[in-house]
């Protein structure tokens, strides 16, 4: 196969994501008209879900294919199959809608991007049945969340909140604790996407884009934390004034509340005068201050700020 840019790869992905609803809704009317006992068995609801589907295929598929590895694709291709064997639907299935979107996609496509395309749906193919890269392997055994953290991470990179939305919702269904998957898929993922910002790979907005979505997760998952019975005292949780970071104390203040204290969260760059009137208003207990950067970090000794 002969070489392709960078930039081809970013036209190949733009493309397939733009012509992903129209193959999605037809890939998914020939599956079910091979398959009319999942009509009888799912219905037009199950339809939907299958057109879903088929988008998030394309999606993570043009993903990988701007990245230029087959191993983002090849992961969701994993954890795919995963989330179906749980709801007893064989890989197999994975794989011939697989195909499907291929043999759908290719004729649009020029001859080199037909073989880019192949070759990934190949690898997502084997991945269906085959064994999981060694190192990924590890990681998952390690945690039980490293899978479902570099999806979340794909997704947020990619803008993709109902994907970054589905791969939190099937954490929680196979019972991870709601505290792990704060800490094991949002900061964890949180902390990659501030060293690719680091290391110029993405942009300022690539990076606002993906703590955008992974805050609107987080809301999404708040309601799934536990709640104490054990009252344990009041908390005043901020930012100092210059701190426009939140993300971080937003999770603290949640995990905090569920373990039983009562948390007034005032969002960051706070002033001191603020700070100070809150605690004695809510009579606090404790006092949580988020400082991100270092030149913040004096902030709450000065201007006789608490101390």
């Amino acid at each position: 196969m002969e070489p392709i840019t960078l930039a081809e790869r970013t036209s190949l992905a733009e493309r397939i994501r733009g012509l992903k609803q129209a193959v999605a809704v037809s890939v998914t009317d020939e599956f079910f008209q091979r398959h009319p006992d999942w009509l009888e068995r799912y219905g037009e609801r199950g339809r939907q879900h299958g057109i879903d589907d088929a988008c998030f295929h394309m999606d993570f598929l043009a993903g990988g294919i701007e990245s230029g590895t087959f191993t983002p694709f090849e992961d969701y291709v994993r954890w795919t199959v995963r989330v179906l064997d749980a709801r007893k639907i064989s890989a197999h299935f994975v794989a011939e809608n697989l195909g499907q979107i291929e043999r759908a996609l290719c004729p649009r496509l020029s001859g080199t991007e037909q073989l880019l395309v192949s070759s990934f749906i190949q690898a997502g193919c084997s991945a269906c049945s085959g064994a999981p890269e060694q190192q990924a392997q590890a990681r998952d055994e390690q945690t039980g969340l490293g899978l479902s953290q570099r999806l979340f991470l794909q997704a947020i990179l990619k803008g993709q909140r109902k994907a970054a939305t589905t791969i939190m919702s099937e954490a929680l269904r196979e019972g991870h604790p709601v505290v792990d998957i704060y800490i094991e898929v949002f900061q964890e993922s949180l902390y990659q996407v501030g060293r690719l910002w680091e290391s110029n790979k993405i942009t300022v907005a690539e990076e606002h884009m993906a703590t955008a979505i992974t805050q609107y997760v987080v809301a999404q998952t708040y309601a799934h934390l536990p709640t104490s019975s054990t009252r344990r005292g009041n908390v005043v949780l901020t930012g100092v004034a210059g701190e426009l970071h939140q993300l971080g104390a937003n999770m603290v203040s949640d995990v905090l509340e569920s373990q039983g204290y009562d948390v007034h969260f005032l969002g960051t760059n706070m002033p001191n005068s603020g700070i100070l009137q809150e605690i004695e208003n809510h009579r606090a207990d404790m006092l949580g201050i988020s400082a991100t950067m270092l030149f913040n970090i004096p902030a709450p000794a000065s201007r006789g700020g608490p101390r």
